[in-house]
C-alpha cells in the first residue's frame, strides 16, 4: 500500500527522511523558501545542483524539489491570474536558464555586430528596450517566475549585482532592466575595444564575454546570490580600460 504524502498545515509537501544529512537540511530549507514565496531561490538551487549531480545519488532530493514546484504551479494556476502566471513548462519561461541565456547571448551577438559595423546602434537600442520589457513582465509571450520578475526581487538584485547607482531604486523595474542591459552593452564594448587594441588576447576576450553572459543570466534568473559578492556583472571588466581613452 502506497504511503500518503505528509503535508504541512498549509498543504505543502513535507520532505521525506533523506540521507546524507545535508540533503535533508536542503529539503527543509526549500520548504521554508516556498512558504515565504521565494520560488526563484528554489528554482535556482535546483539548477545549480543539477549541474553538479552525478547519477542517481541525490534523486530523492530532486524529486522533493519537483514536488514543491508542482505544488507551486498548482497554486499559481488556480489563482486569479490563472495561465498568465509563470509555468515551468512554458516554452519561454524566464526561469529557464536556456531561455534566458539565449536572450542574453543574442543581445551580446548584436552588440558584437554593432562594433564590427554590421548592425546599427538603433537595433541595439531597440533590443535593449525589448529585453527590459520582457524581464519586467511586460511581454505576454514570456512567462515570469512567480513573484521574481518584480521590483522587490529582480529590481533590487540587479541594483546590487550589476551594480547600478542606488538612485535607481526610485525607478520602475523596466527602467532598471534598461540600465542593466545598457551596462551589459558598455561591458561588451570595453571587452571588444581591449581586444582590438591588443590589451587582451582574442581568447581572453571570448572568456570575458562568456563570463559576462553567465553573470547577466544569473542576475536575471535569480541565482546570482549563490555567487561571491565580488562576482558582479561589471566586475567582469573591472581590470579593463574605460571606453573613450
Amino acid at each position: 500500500m502506497m504511503r500518503k504524502q505528509r503535508v504541512t498545515p498549509q498543504g505543502w509537501p513535507l520532505p521525506p527522511r533523506l540521507t546524507p544529512a545535508w540533503t535533508h537540511r536542503r529539503a527543509v530549507f526549500w520548504l521554508r523558501l516556498m512558504q515565504a514565496g521565494r520560488v526563484h531561490r528554489v528554482h535556482g538551487d535546483l539548477l545549480a545542483l543539477g549541474r553538479r549531480r552525478t547519477g542517481r545519488r541525490h534523486a530523492a532530493l530532486f524529486d522533493y524539489g519537483e514536488a514543491l514546484r508542482r505544488e507551486w504551479r498548482a497554486r499559481t494556476e488556480a489563482g486569479p491570474a490563472g495561465p498568465a502566471l509563470a509555468r515551468a513548462d512554458h516554452p519561454n519561461y524566464l526561469g529557464s536558464l536556456a531561455v534566458v541565456r539565449s536572450l542574453v547571448d543574442g543581445y551580446i551577438a548584436l552588440l558584437i555586430a554593432r562594433a564590427g559595423g554590421t548592425a546599427p546602434h538603433a537595433a541595439c537600442e531597440a533590443e535593449m528596450r525589448r529585453l527590459a520589457r520582457i524581464f519586467a513582465g511586460g511581454d505576454p509571450g514570456f512567462a515570469r517566475i512567480g513573484g521574481w520578475n518584480s521590483w522587490d526581487q529582480l529590481g533590487e538584485t540587479a541594483i546590487r549585482r550589476v551594480p547600478l547607482d542606488p538612485g535607481a531604486s526610485g525607478a520602475s523595474l523596466e527602467v532598471v532592466m534598461q540600465e542593466t542591459f545598457a551596462a551589459v552593452g558598455l561591458a561588451t564594448l570595453r571587452i571588444l575595444r581591449a581586444a582590438e587594441r591588443s590589451e587582451i588576447s582574442a581568447d581572453a576576450a571570448l572568456r570575458c564575454l562568456s563570463v559576462l553572459a553567465g553573470r547577466t543570466a544569473a542576475v536575471l534568473v535569480g541565482t546570482a546570490d549563490s555567487q561571491p559578492e565580488e562576482a558582479t556583472l561589471l566586475g567582469t571588466v573591472a581590470d579593463l580600460p574605460e571606453l573613450g581613452g
